[in-house]
Parts: structure tokens; sequence; C-alpha cells
């Protein structure tokens, strides 16, 4: 089976993807790509425009990571037969629908996506009509039975993809394969202040001065359940809206830019040294973009702030390479949550800094390794990155408090006490109220667990 492979920006093919009887994935640049020498051709820092075909595994880490977990994956997978591995023909349902600029169809077919004229490809969304997807994603996790999604989104997180303009929501016409311009998350029955948490720690990581996607608040009574529903809506970054026309930029997660499949999003899941997420990787790919400098430095500001607010979830698929011209840049910081307010999940990091994988063990040699594994010619910590973490204390703390509320701010100081205590250095946090934050993994009743004065 042969499928055809698209970039917005460009009117051919830039290649074909071949899924062999075994499920093996060949791509092959076409030849008007390759002798274009164009970087709008090019699908990844880890696909270099060539002619020789790139063979299963390189295959398999780029576009793998195009297809995401949800409801219109589950319907291809029953409805279809299809196993969760066979990524070729998972494609040629899906590919059209996929994240990005990218678009992957059956031979022949034509493009999946096409720049969207503003009003003529979109439909207002009644206030009605939104209410009632908000009201299916907050309570069931996924949109109603009858609703179209035109646009689909990667992540877990209940959300739907929109056009704003002017105060009015607008979804693309049914096959105007038309891009949205916003992304409106709701928060789940089971974690009702996610959102709401989310948009309080963008909003103080703004504050600092770090390059954050624009997100609000607003949240939506529905007074059948009279229930308050949070949700945050963020502007795509990978979007342009300019004299009607909406276009999508290029963009690649950190899992497709390295060749990695998605299973090794966590450097703690890597087997071996080559195929691994790590700081040390993330250097990589910063000497291969435009301005190397900018973007260690940008990455280190996310990983210092994720490091303050616990969110131990910035794996190498959330973070993204933002193509806007020739070369890449490092994508704004997006899905922040303060993971380690949760005793579920894990609350190692997803790379390690330096030796250290939990905030408990942490050194400064550790992060002085970190930065030098960014490609920090001569790392230290001083200025403006331990003022990030005394910043997130004093005033972050207050604004967390005031935007995000009580449970967050308590939550965020007992993450910022462990890593006080552990690098030895004073951030003059605020005297909250205990959080019971676990210590490394421990539950209760195990060493360590729920040990933390705030």
């Amino acid at each position: 089976m042969k499928l055809d492979v698209w970039m917005e920006r460009v009117d051919f093919p830039v290649g074909t993807l071949v899924r062999s009887d075994d499920k093996t994935l060949t791509f092959a640049y076409s030849q008007e790509a390759v002798q274009s020498g164009s970087p709008d051709c090019r699908l990844s820092i880890a696909l270099p425009l060539r002619e020789e075909a790139y063979q299963d595994s390189a295959s398999v880490a780029f576009f793998g990571n195009l297809l995401f977990e949800g409801r219109r994956l589950d319907d291809v997978v029953d409805g279809h037969g299809i196993d969760r591995d066979d990524y070729g023909r998972l494609l040629q349902y899906l590919g059209a629908d996929c994240p990005g600029a990218v678009s992957v169809t059956p031979e022949g077919t034509g493009p999946g996506k096409r720049p969207g004229i503003f009003p003529n490809d979109y439909e207002e969304l009644s206030a009605e009509t939104l209410l009632k997807s908000v009201r299916s994603l907050h309570f069931h996790g996924r949109l109603p039975e009858e609703t179209r999604d035109p646009s689909p989104v990667a992540g877990v997180q209940p959300k739907i993809a929109v056009v704003l303009h002017e105060g009015r929501y607008y979804l693309p016409r049914k096959d105007s394969r038309a891009p949205t311009t916003h992304i409106l998350k709701v928060s789940p029955r089971d974690d009702s202040l996610l959102t709401r948490h989310e948009v309080a720690l963008l909003a103080l990581a703004g504050e600092l001065g770090l390059d954050v996607t624009q997100a609000e608040r607003q949240v939506f009574h529905d007074p059948d359940t009279a229930t308050d529903i949070e949700t945050i809506l963020s502007t795509r970054f990978d979007r342009t809206f300019l004299d009607g026309r909406i276009t999508r930029l290029h963009s690649e997660d950190f899992c497709q830019a390295l060749g990695l499949p998605k299973a090794l999003k966590y450097e703690r899941n890597a087997v071996t040294a080559d195929q691994r997420f790590s700081a040390a990787a993330v250097g990589r790919l910063a000497a291969m973009v435009a301005a190397p400098g900018l973007f260690q430095i940008r990455f280190l500001e996310q990983t210092l702030f994720n490091l303050a607010v616990g969110n131990t979830d910035n794996h190498a698929k959330n973070s993204t390479i933002l193509y806007r011209g020739d070369a890449g840049e490092l994508a704004p910081l997006y899905d922040v949550v303060p993971i380690t307010l949760d005793p579920r999940p894990t609350h190692a990091f997803a790379f390690n800094l330096g030796d250290a994988a939990y905030a408990e063990d942490l050194t400064e040699q550790n992060l002085l390794d970190a930065m030098s594994d960014l490609g920090f010619a001569r790392p230290r910590f001083t200025g403006r990155w331990p003022k990030i973490l005394a910043q997130v204390a004093e005033p972050g703390i207050a604004m967390l408090e005031a935007s995000g509320g009580k449970q967050l701010a308590d939550g965020i100081a007992a993450q910022l006490r462990i890593v006080s205590e552990a690098l030895g250095q004073d951030f003059k946090i605020p005297e909250r109220d205990y959080f019971p934050r676990n210590r490394r993994d421990a539950r209760p009743g195990e060493g360590g667990g729920w040990a933390v004065l705030s």
C-alpha cells in the first residue's frame, strides 16, 4: 500500500510512505522535494532530504507519532479490525487529519489539508451546541455521539479545536480541510480544577518572562447539572491568521525530531544510549536550529519552571520545534500540569537532570551537568536561573493562590520546599498550610511518604 505525504505549503507530494505486507514502513522523499532542496519539504530534523529511502525504524518514529489516542483511533481500530501497531493502515484512515501541517493520504487522492478562507470555510458554533460539547467532554471525556470533530487534537485530556474570531466560535465546514486557531481544553469530572491550574501556571510563567502559549480561563455554566465547568482556551502557536487566511505552520515534537517512537518519550523507558530522550539529546537538537543559544536558554527556562511547579510530565511529546521559516525554534511553553500535587502518578523526572531522577535527589552539580548536556559552554547556576525558582516562590505563590486557588498555592509551596532543601538554597518560600506531597513515589505508610510541611 502506498500513501502520499503532503505539507500544506507545498503543491506536490513531498514523499511516499509504503506499507509492506508485514506492516513495516518505508518512506522516500519525492524527486521534486529532493531536487527543490527546500526546507518546506523536509518533514523532520531526523529525516533530512535525500534520495535514499528511510527504513521502518525511522519511518515509524516520525509517522507513528502522528497518530494519537482518542475516540477516532479507537473507532478505526475497532471498525476496520486494524492492529494498533499497523501504522500504515491506520494512517490510511486517519492521516488526512493528523496534527500539524503534514497530511498522509491514499496515493493519488490529493492533500488532506489546505489553508482556510475565513469565513467561507467555517460555520459558526452556537452557544447551545458549544455548551453541549463542553458538557459531554467534562462528564464523559468525549464529544457527543452526533457531533462531528473536524479537527482532532492530540493529547489525553478532553478538548475540541475551534476558530475564535471576535468573540464567536467556529468550526471548519465538512470536507473543507481548513485549520483551526484555538484549542478549548475541558477539565474532566474527576479533575475539575485541572485547566484552572494550567491557566494560572502559564500566566505566572509569562509574568516571569518565559515564552508561553497564550491562554485564558473560561467557565461554562451548565444549568442542567448546576455545574460550573472549567476550561482553558489556548491560541495555537502553529497557526497564522492574516487577511482572512488561516494557515498551518509545520512543527514536530521532540520524539519525531530525535527519531524516537512514542514509547520512548520518557528517559526512564530507554534501553540504549542512542535511543534516549535526555538533556544531551535536546542539546543535539539545539545545535541543529538557527539560534542554538536561544533554544538552549528557553529550554532551560522551561525546565526550571517545570521543576518549580512540579510538572514532571514534560516528556518528549510535550516539547515542540516550530518552523516559522527555514529553520526551527523552540515552541512556547504549553501543557503545564502540577503532577506532584497528585499522589498517584510517578514524580520521577521525564528526563534526568544530571544523575538526578527526582527533585529530592537534585544537587546544584546535577543542574550544572544538565546545562552542560544542553550545550552551555560554561554552565553556572547563577543570576537568571535560581531567580526563576525564587520568583515562583515570591511573588509567584501569592499570584497562584489568587488565580488558581489555595490548593495549587499550597502544593507548589510544598514542591518548592523540596527543591530548596535539595539544592541547599533559600528561595524565601512563604509559610503555607500543610500539603501531602509524596517524597519520590512513596505512598502513605511507606518510608518517606507524606512527610512534607510547606
